[in-house]
């Protein structure tokens, strides 16, 4: 069976789910990089509402997603059109899609709805969340906005335990040492923690876990 997973990090957000489809042919359009056995297509963060619309504009003959720039919409997303041929046959035999709250709370949500919608009645897919529950999902298909500037050092944000980790080149972008004691600032609250150099996370976002979070990107914002 086929599964495609929108979620940042399978492994992490759902390690049960993952179990259920470890056996499965998954392929992943994430931002983030996970030790599973899947096939990856590393996307821009936020810009998951680009590169479904980059799938709609192949996959369907509409007014809507023809009037779309192809060059533009895979340029802020990262995602190749050489890539689209590839994750398009991937979709139409695809049975499951896993979908994460940060990918429904991010920007052009109710545009990623619609579209996630409509690749399920078209294909027969299973939407579901990180628990494996079915997601009905009803948007609307409109102007798309730009997306957020992620420039910097980004975090992802989550409660399932606290912790404030990083590796070599967020610590850079971030003008962090191992063990600097900080406060950050989040749309949530205020996190006061330690920094820990964790050599094993590649790219520039690190991981800020406390009570209270939600599973989000945001720029880094920190008071020493």
């Amino acid at each position: 069976m086929k599964v495609l997973s929108l979620a940042s990090i399978l492994s992490f957000q759902a390690p049960n789910l993952l179990e259920t489809f470890k056996n499965d042919d998954i392929l992943v359009i994430s931002p983030l990089d996970d030790d599973i056995n899947a096939k990856f297509v590393k996307c821009e963060i936020g810009s998951l509402s680009y590169v479904l619309a980059l799938i709609c504009k192949d996959l369907f003959d509409d007014e809507f997603f023809d009037s779309l720039d192809e060059g533009y919409l895979s340029g802020e997303s990262n995602v190749g059109e050489e890539e689209l041929p590839s994750i398009c046959d991937f979709i139409k035999n695809c049975r499951v899609i896993i979908v994460s709250p940060e990918v429904l709370n991010s920007i052009n949500s109710q545009q990623i709805r619609a579209m996630l919608n409509l690749l399920s009645s078209s294909f027969g897919i299973r939407i579901i969340n990180l628990n494996g529950d079915d997601l009905n999902l009803d948007g609307v298909l409109n102007e798309f906005d730009e997306l957020s500037n992620f420039d910097g050092a980004v975090i992802f944000t989550h409660s399932k335990f606290n912790e404030f980790r990083g590796g070599e080149y967020f610590k850079v972008a971030a003008k962090l040492r191992d063990g600097d004691s900080i406060t950050v600032k989040t749309i949530k609250k205020d996190v006061k923690t330690q920094f820990r150099l964790d050599k094993n996370i590649k790219g520039t976002v690190g991981f800020l876990g406390s009570d209270g979070l939600d599973y989000s990107y945001e720029i880094l914002n920190i008071t020493k």
